[in-house]
């Protein structure tokens, strides 16, 4: 899974199935960061902590019960690793560059 920053800014969950796996794809250097930054923070080397709700929402899944709770059990399986921080709510994602 991963939030896709289209060329107007505007971020999407693309891949929302895969629980395996979860970035930020920016579509080219020039995109703006603008709308992200409203529901992340940018933090070292690409890195963003993300609002896990607003993840959630930005998949148009959020009355999926069983989608939620495989997010949920994917972000709780990544907390030991540093990527989750539970006490904020937030998940970790870095950010990839792409010329499309």
């Amino acid at each position: 899974m991963y939030i896709r920053i289209a060329e107007n800014g505007q971020p999407g969950l693309q891949d929302s199935d895969n629980f395996r796996a979860f970035a930020i794809v920016r579509a080219g250097r020039a995109v703006p960061l603008v709308q992200l930054l409203e529901i992340a923070i940018a933090v070292e080397d690409d890195h963003y902590w993300l609002d896990a709700d607003a993840v959630v929402e930005l998949s148009g899944r959020k009355h999926d019960q069983q989608w939620v709770s495989n997010f949920r059990a994917m972000l709780e399986s990544s907390a030991p690793y540093g990527y989750f921080d539970m006490s904020n709510n937030r998940v970790k994602a870095h950010m990839e560059t792409t010329d499309d």
